[in-house]
């Protein structure tokens, strides 16, 4: 659904564009222990789990809700941008 909703999004695209945004996409698939682990870290059950990783690497992780829209996407990108100021 967030898919569809968020990363199909004009501006939600161009700011992914503006901030340099690499998107990564998690196949669990074959049930791997590493992604199994992030799910744990991130209190999540299982895939999809959006988060937005700031550039500076002392910024906390911003964990989107499970389903959040195009608006939500935004203010996070806005404060992981923020975040390596």
């Amino acid at each position: 659904m967030n898919e569809s909703r968020v990363f199909s999004n004009q501006e939600v695209l161009d700011k992914l564009e503006e901030l340099d945004v690499l998107l990564i996409k998690a196949d669990n698939t074959n049930k791997l222990q590493s992604i199994n682990d992030d799910l744990k870290r991130y209190d999540r059950a299982n895939l999809p789990v959006n988060i937005i990783a700031p550039a500076d690497p002392g910024a906390p992780v911003i964990v989107m809700p499970e389903v959040f829209g195009p608006k939500e996407a935004l203010q996070a990108l806005e404060q992981a941008a923020a975040a390596k100021k």
